[in-house]
């Protein structure tokens, strides 16, 4: 979404996001995440549920969207980027831990307009990391265009298109990660 900020950029859009979470409107889950709600709805983050549940239907692979507004401030001052922090997410979400090696993880950072887009080792056999980033690229370019919901749902539908040709859904075909996006 965005070229690569000095620290300085990076600190000021992390601390200003961290500032605008404390402004709470409501009582809702999300009512602490400003830089979320310029994004997504309830209803928009309920649709993206729904084409991930609908997505796995169609394959044996697991999709995993994460949202985090802001990085954390002592990691940037340690050097890492989002594409370290998706590691990070890949694993804290257990996105590894499918029963085929097929989980496929969607980082959005709202503060760097950073979006990574990682997969197990079974995915990376058949798809490879040049494709996820070209769906990675063209959900970058829907944000930029306003329109992050349906980006995410054409990046969802991109990879179920891949999934369903690799790895076509079967009798067995467990929901191994929860569908609903992950948001901090």
């Amino acid at each position: 979404m965005s070229k690569n900020p000095s620290i300085t950029e990076r600190l000021i859009r992390n601390i200003f996001a961290g500032l605008l979470d404390l402004f709470r409107i409501g009582n809702s889950p999300l009512s602490g995440f400003t830089l979320l709600r310029k994004y997504f709805s309830p209803k928009d983050l309920r649709e993206i549920t729904s084409a991930v549940a609908n997505s796995e239907k169609t394959h044996r692979g697991e999709l995993k969207v994460a949202i985090e507004t802001k990085f954390p401030i002592f990691q940037i001052f340690s050097g890492k980027t989002a594409s370290d922090r998706a590691l990070e997410m890949f694993s804290f979400l257990k996105v590894w831990d499918t029963e085929e090696n097929t989980g496929i993880l969607i980082y959005i950072l709202l503060s760097e307009k950073k979006i990574v887009t990682l997969a197990d080792r079974g995915i990376y056999k058949k798809i490879g990391q040049e494709k996820l980033n070209l769906i990675s690229s063209k959900i970058g370019e829907g944000f930029k265009s306003g329109a992050s919901k349906d980006a995410i749902l054409t990046g969802i539908k991109d990879l179920t298109q891949e999934l369903s040709k690799h790895f076509p859904a079967g009798k067995k075909n467990p929901n191994e990660i929860s569908n609903e996006p992950y948001i901090s």
